[in-house]
């Protein structure tokens, strides 16, 4: 699954997919003073029924979208990250592994819902995130945009790998946390 962003920013994009050209995921991060929450929706099926109340559903770009996540990032207290209505502290969820270089952004591992171990690697132009068993097997990564001077042109892109698609929610959720990281780290700004 190869998912295109609306933007170069992935906290504040639109993720389409590449074969159907259907928006599936938004994320937004309005500022405020004081904090910054980032909203990630994904799209409803058709064939689920709507609720009367309609708070978490939009009708925006031909099709509904329900709340998956808000990650909570505060400047004078911890960050959070609220998943099905459930507050995670991100630092039990997120592990930093043992051995971290004083000038990069360290590794972000984490335990999925399928019990495997997973690490988000965040570099200049790409972030990758592969299995965290010695395999070295990709499962997902995003790629930002080139323009085409040295390589081809291309948007910015968010792949998942085969058979990792069933893990996509949970993928988006990490991606956009780490990605937040790395962007607090580029602008000098604060991290976790």
């Amino acid at each position: 699954m190869r998912l295109i962003l609306s933007t170069h920013k992935p906290i504040n994009a639109t993720y389409k997919d590449a074969e159907t050209g259907i928006v599936q995921y938004k994320v937004r991060s309005p500022i405020k003073v004081h904090e910054l929450i980032s909203t990630i929706t994904r799209r409803i099926d058709s064939d689920i029924p709507r609720r009367n109340s309609g708070a978490s559903d939009a009708s925006t770009d031909s099709g509904r979208f329900g709340l998956l996540a808000e990650l909570s990032w505060h400047m004078r207290a911890p960050s959070v990250m609220r998943i099905g209505g459930k507050d995670i502290d991100p630092t039990t969820f997120f592990q930093k592994p043992t051995s971290v270089k004083w000038y990069s952004l360290p590794d972000r591992i984490f335990t999925a819902q399928d019990g495997k171990e997973y690490r988000w690697r965040a570099g200049a132009h790409s972030t990758k995130l592969k299995l965290n068993d010695g395999s070295d097997t990709v499962v997902a990564e995003y790629k930002c945009k080139s323009v085409g001077l040295i390589s081809k042109a291309r948007d910015p892109s968010l792949e998942i790998f085969p058979p990792f698609e069933h893990m996509v929610d949970e993928i988006m959720i990490t991606f956009v946390f780490v990605e937040r990281l790395r962007r607090n780290r580029n602008d000098g700004t604060q991290q976790l």
